[in-house]
C-alpha cells in the first residue's frame, strides 16, 4: 500500500467515533472489507466489535462495505445455498437506492427528486449519506415495510423488491417532477436548463436526455424504414407480398406478370398515437439497485473512499442540495445524522411504496406482452381479432372473484380497478356504465380510494379504444394475491373472468330459448287447430 495511503487511512480508523459507527452499521449484516478498491477479502465476514475495524485495517483493509440483506447468522451464508436457503436465514433487507452521477450538481438534484418522492409515498424515515464520489445513497429500513405483500413475506423478496422501486420511482419522477417542454427541461419545478445547455453539461445528445413516446400504448416512437413490397394481378386483383430482391412476379392463376408496388410502413405505433416527450433520467444518472443481485454491497457509513479520498458520511436528507464534498474530508466529518436509523421508523409507513412498485412492473409487463403480441401478429401480417360483446352481462353472470371484489375491498384495491376496468369493457359494459359502477364500488371499500385514482385508469382504457381481456386467473399478481381466488365448479373450464360470465350468459341464454321453444310450438298447434275449426 502507498505511505500516504496508509497514513491517511490508519489516522482515518483510529478514530473510536468512526469504529463504533461501522460496528453499529454492521449489525446483522455481511460486512466486507476490500483492498484499496481493488477487490474484497473473503467472504463471509462480519464486524462486531470496534477492534475488529483496526486488524482489518492493519491487514490491507481501506474501506469496508455491508449488505443491504439482514441475516440471522451472516457467516452460515454459503455461495451454494439454493434460495429457499437464502430466504430461511435472511431476516430482511433495508432500501438503498445508489444514485451515482459524473456531473454533481445532478447528482443533487436526482438525490433531492428521489427523497421527495419517498415523502410523497408516505414515508418519513429516509436517510441519506454522500457515497464518497460521485452521488448519494438514500435508505430506507427494513422496519418501515409491511411484514407480507401478496401474501409473500417481505423478506423474500429480495433482490426483486428493491428492483422493483427502483424502476418504479424513477418512472414516477420522470412523469411527476421533471417536465421537458419548449425545449427546456425542467426539474421539481426548480432547476430549469435548455437542452443544448443540458447536452454540453452532461455531454449527451438531445435524443438520449428525452424520449418521444405514446401515452396511449407507452411505446417509444422509432422512425420505422421498413417497407412492404407487394404484387397484384392487373386480371384477378390477387396480391402477394414479396422481397426487396423481387422486381416481377408472375400470377399463379392467371400467368401474367403482376404489378410491382412498394409501402411504407412508416411509425404508427397504434390506433390513436398521443406523441408526448419524457426526460430519461437514466441519461444522467445510475441508480445501481436497479440491477442488485443477491448479498448486493453497498459502502458502509464512514468508510473511507479509495479514489477521492473522502468519507462516505451520513448527512441530512432536508438538505441534500447544501451538501458540498468538502464535508466529507476526513479531518472534518461530524458524526450528527444517522444512516438507516431503525428507531425512526414506522411499521408499514413504506407499504404503499411497496404496493405501487409491483402494481407498475404488473403493468408493464401486461403492457410489454400485449405489445409484443401486437408485433408478432403484424409481422405475420394478421390482425388481431376481438370477438366483441355488445350487449351488457348483467352481474349475475360474474365469476366468484369479481363478485368478492364488487363487495368491496380492505386490500387490493388498485389492483382490483385494473382488473375491473379491463373485465366490463369486456363484458360489453360501456365506459359511463363503468365509471357508475367504480363510483358505487369504491364507497363500499372501508377505505375508498380516491377518485382521480379510480377514474384515471377507466378514462385511459376509454381512450385506447381497444378491448383488453383482464389478467387470466393464473397470474399470480392477481386474485389469488389478495384472496379472492374463490373458484367454483364452473371455473375449472375456463382461463380469464371475462371467459367465465361471457359464457355462462350464453349457457342461459341458450336454455332460456330451449325453454321457449316448446311454448312456441304449442302456442302455434293451439292456433292452427284453432283456424281450422
Amino acid at each position: 500500500m502507498d505511505p500516504i495511503l496508509l497514513s491517511k487511512v490508519l489516522k482515518h480508523y483510529k478514530r473510536i467515533e468512526v469504529q463504533n459507527e461501522i460496528v453499529n452499521a454492521a449489525r446483522n449484516k455481511e460486512a466486507v472489507g476490500s483492498f484499496e478498491g481493488h477487490g474484497y477479502a473473503k467472504r463471509p465476514d462480519t464486524i462486531l466489535y470496534p477492534n475488529d475495524v483496526m486488524e482489518q485495517v492493519k491487514n490491507g483493509v481501506t474501506s469496508f462495505h455491508l449488505s443491504e440483506e439482514t441475516w440471522q447468522n451472516p457467516q452460515m451464508i454459503a455461495v451454494e445455498m439454493k434460495k429457499h436457503e437464502y430466504d430461511k436465514l435472511r431476516i430482511g433487507w433495508d432500501l438503498v437506492l445508489d444514485i451515482d452521477c459524473p456531473q454533481w450538481e445532478f447528482a443533487k438534484i436526482v438525490a433531492w427528486l428521489f427523497i421527495r418522492a419517498l415523502k410523497e409515498h408516505g414515508i418519513d424515515a429516509i436517510t441519506a449519506k454522500f457515497s464518497g464520489n460521485k452521488g448519494f445513497h438514500i435508505a430506507v429500513p427494513f422496519e418501515a415495510f409491511p411484514e407480507t405483500v401478496q401474501n409473500i413475506p417481505t423478506k423474500d423478496l429480495f433482490p426483486d423488491g428493491p428492483r422493483k422501486i427502483a424502476a418504479y420511482l424513477l418512472d414516477y419522477i420522470s412523469n411527476k417532477h421533471v417536465i421537458v417542454k419548449d425545449n427546456k427541461v425542467t426539474f421539481g419545478g426548480r432547476f430549469s436548463y435548455d437542452m443544448k445547455e443540458l447536452e454540453e453539461k452532461t455531454h449527451k445528445t438531445a435524443q438520449e436526455l428525452a424520449h418521444t413516446y405514446c401515452a396511449n400504448c407507452g411505446k417509444t416512437t422509432k422512425t420505422d424504414t421498413r417497407r412492404q413490397i407487394q404484387f397484384t394481378c392487373p386480371q384477378c386483383e390477387s396480391t402477394i407480398i414479396g422481397t426487396e430482391e423481387e422486381q416481377y412476379k408472375s400470377c399463379p392463376k392467371c400467368k401474367i406478370i403482376m404489378e410491382r408496388s412498394v409501402t411504407e410502413l412508416g411509425k404508427k405505433c397504434c390506433a390513436k398515437p398521443k406523441h408526448t416527450t419524457r426526460f430519461n433520467p437514466l441519461a444522467i444518472v445510475e441508480v445501481d439497485t436497479v440491477l442488485i443481485a443477491p448479498r448486493h454491497l453497498y459502502r458502509a457509513p464512514y468508510s473511507y473512499h479509495e479514489k477521492s479520498g473522502m468519507v462516505s458520511v451520513p448527512i441530512d436528507a432536508n438538505r441534500i442540495l447544501e451538501f458540498e464534498k468538502k464535508e466529507a474530508e476526513a479531518d472534518k466529518i461530524k458524526f450528527t445524522h444517522k444512516f438507516l436509523d431503525r428507531e425512526e421508523a414506522r411499521s408499514g409507513e413504506a407499504t404503499r411504496l411497496l404496493v405501487e412498485a409491483f402494481d407498475f412492473s404488473a403493468r408493464k409487463n401486461q403492457r410489454v406482452r400485449e405489445m409484443e403480441d401486437v408485433e408478432k401478429l403484424e409481422h405475420a401480417g394478421m390482425h388481431r381479432e376481438f370477438d366483441e360483446i355488445l350487449t351488457a352481462i348483467p352481474e349475475k353472470f360474474f365469476p366468484p372473484c369479481v363478485q368478492l371484489i364488487s363487495r368491496g375491498l380492505p386490500d387490493g384495491k388498485k389492483r382490483a380497478v385494473f382488473i375491473m376496468t379491463n373485465f366490463l369493457s369486456s363484458c360489453g359494459w360501456d365506459y359511463d356504465k363503468i365509471e357508475e359502477w367504480f363510483k358505487a364500488w369504491n364507497s363500499r371499500n372501508p377505505e375508498p380510494l380516491r377518485e382521480q385514482t379510480v377514474l384515471g385508469q377507466v378514462r385511459y382504457a376509454k381512450q385506447q379504444r381497444k378491448k383488453i381481456l383482464p389478467p387470466n386467473c393464473d397470474n399470480n399478481a392477481y386474485y389469488k394475491s389478495f384472496g379472492i381466488c374463490k373458484p367454483d365448479q364452473f371455473c375449472r373450464y375456463i382461463k380469464n373472468p371475462a371467459n367465465y360470465a361471457i359464457k355462462r350468459a350464453r349457457y342461459s341464454q341458450r336454455d332460456e330459448e330451449k325453454g321457449k321453444k316448446p311454448a312456441r310450438e304449442k302456442k302455434a298447434k293451439k292456433e292452427a287447430k284453432k283456424a281450422k275449426e
